[in-house]
C-alpha cells in the first residue's frame, strides 16, 4: 500500500520528544514490511526552522519525508504549500493516517482524502483528554473540536489510540464517533549500547543505586517537580533531569534540588539526544514518568528498552505494560506514594536487577516496531472507503 502520514513535526525536531520519535518509528516500521509512506509535515522546531529541504521529498529510513513551510496563523500549522502538496499525492494514496489535532492540516488533509475516497485513520496522540482540554484555552479547543475535529473523526475508517485509557477518555468527551482500535507505540533502541564510559560520562558523580533519572519536556503535565520532591525525600538519591525548558519552569524547579540539610539532590543537563540520551537512561536505576496523562509514554518504553524499571503514574499509557513487570512500578499521582515507590526500590538493588530483565523480555515480546506497523497498516484494509 502507498500510505500517507500527518505529523506536525518530524525528525530532526526532537524538541517534540515522544511523538516525533514514535511517529517515525511507526513510518519506518511500515517502511520495513513493504508500504510506501510518504510523511507530510512542517519545518517548524520550536521558535526556529528546520535546515531541510523544503522543495523535494527527504529520504529517511526508506521514508519519503516532505517538509513545507507554514504561514500566519503560526499556531495553527496552516499551511498551503502542504496543502499543495498533499493534493498531488492523495489520489494515489491507499491510507491517511493523521497525527494530532487542533491544527489546520489534520481536518484539511481528511477532507482531502474522503473526497478522493482514501480511508482516513485519526490518531489524537492523547491531545483529546478532558484534563488536557480543560487544562489550557479551554473555550478556543472545545469551539475547534465542535467546528473541525468532531466531523473527521465521525468519517474516519478508525480513531488509533496508544492506550485503554485514551479510548477511556474519547468515550467520556463523546468522540468516539469511529471504531477506536488500541494500538500501542513500540520502541527502538539504539544501534548499539552505550560504552560504560560513555555512560560515566554523564553519571561518573553519582554512586550506583542512587541514580534517577527523568527524561520529558518542561511541563506542567510532566511531573518534574514530583520527580524532584520524590528524589529529595529519599536520603542519597540524585536526579538528573534532560529536557527542553519550554515555557521557563527551570529556575523555579531548581530551588526544589536543595535538601534540608544544604545538599544539593540534582541537576539539569538540558536537551539530550543521541547516545547520550541512551547513556542517560541505560546508567540510571530508575526513570520516573509521574505525568498527569500520557497517551503511551515514549519516555518509558525508551527506559525499558535499555532494560531500566520505571515508576509512573497511573495516567500513564504505558502503565498495564509496567504492571505486567510489576504491579508496584505504577502509583497513584500522589506525592507520597511516588516518594514511598522510588524508596522501595532504591532500597532493593536485587529487585532491580530482576526487574531489568523483565524490561527487556517486555520489549521483544510486545513492542517491536514492525508488528505495531502491521497492525496499523490493517486498518487501512477493510473494505471500501
Amino acid at each position: 500500500m502507498r500510505i500517507m502520514i500527518f505529523a506536525p513535526n518530524y525528525l530532526p525536531a526532537t524538541r517534540y520528544g515522544g511523538p516525533v520519535r514514535s511517529t517515525h518509528g511507526l513510518a519506518r516500521g511500515l517502511a520495513e514490511i513493504g508500504h510506501e509512506v510518504h510523511v507530510m509535515t512542517t519545518d517548524v522546531d520550536g521558535p526556529d526552522r528546520l535546515d531541510v529541504d523544503l522543495e523535494s521529498p527527504t529520504e529517511m529510513d526508506g521514508v519519503q519525508v516532505h517538509y513545507c513551510p507554514i504561514v500566519a496563523p503560526r499556531r495553527l500549522y496552516h499551511s498551503p504549500a502542504l496543502a499543495a502538496r498533499a493534493a498531488k499525492l492523495m489520489p494515489t494514496m491507499d491510507g491517511l493516517h493523521v497525527n494530532g489535532v487542533f491544527l489546520w492540516p489534520g481536518p484539511k488533509l481528511a477532507r482531502m482524502a474522503q473526497a478522493a475516497r482514501v480511508p482516513v485513520v485519526m490518531a489524537p496522540r492523547g491531545m483529546l483528554v478532558p484534563e488536557m482540554v480543560a487544562g489550557k484555552s479551554r473555550i478556543i479547543k472545545t469551539a475547534w473540536i465542535a467546528l473541525q475535529e468532531r466531523a473527521a473523526l465521525a468519517r474516519a475508517r478508525a480513531i488509533h489510540v496508544t492506550s485503554d485509557g485514551e479510548a477511556q477518555s474519547l468515550a467520556r468527551m463523546g468522540l468516539d464517533l469511529a471504531p477506536v482500535k488500541m494500538i500501542g507505540n513500540g520502541v527502538t533502541g539504539p544501534s548499539r549500547a552505550p560504552t560504560p564510559a560513555e555512560i560515566e560520562a554523564v553519571w561518573g558523580h553519582v554512586p550506583k543505586g542512587s541514580r534517577v533519572a527523568f527524561l520529558a519536556r518542561l511541563d506542567w503535565t510532566k511531573g518534574a517537580d514530583m520527580a524532584i520532591a520524590a528524589t529529595r525525600a529519599v536520603p542519597g538519591a540524585h536526579i538528573l533531569l534532560a529536557g527542553h525548558d519550554q515555557i521557563g519552569l527551570r529556575a523555579n524547579l531548581e530551588q526544589g534540588l536543595t535538601r534540608a540539610d544544604g545538599s544539593i539532590c540534582g541537576a539539569f543537563l538540558g536537551p539530550v539526544d543521541g547516545m547520550r540520551k541512551w547513556a542517560l537512561l541505560a546508567g540510571a536505576d530508575v526513570v520516573l514518568v509521574p505525568s498527569v496523562r500520557e497517551s503511551f509514554g515514549m519516555s518509558a518504553a525508551e527506559a525499558l528498552a535499555m532494560g531500566t524499571p520505571v515508576i509512573a503514574s497511573d495516567g500513564v499509557g504505558l502503565a498495564p505494560f509496567l504492571r505486567q513487570i510489576d504491579p508496584a512500578l505504577v502509583v497513584p499521582r500522589d506525592q507520597s506514594a511516588l516518594n514511598a515507590a522510588l524508596a522501595a526500590l532504591l532500597a532493593d538493588p536485587g529487585r532491580i536487577l530482576r526487574l531489568q530483565t523483565a524490561a527487556l523480555d517486555l520489549v521483544v515480546r510486545e513492542m517491536t516496531w514492525t508488528g505495531i506497523a502491521a497492525r496499523v497498516a490493517a486498518l487501512f484494509d477493510r473494505g471500501p472507503a
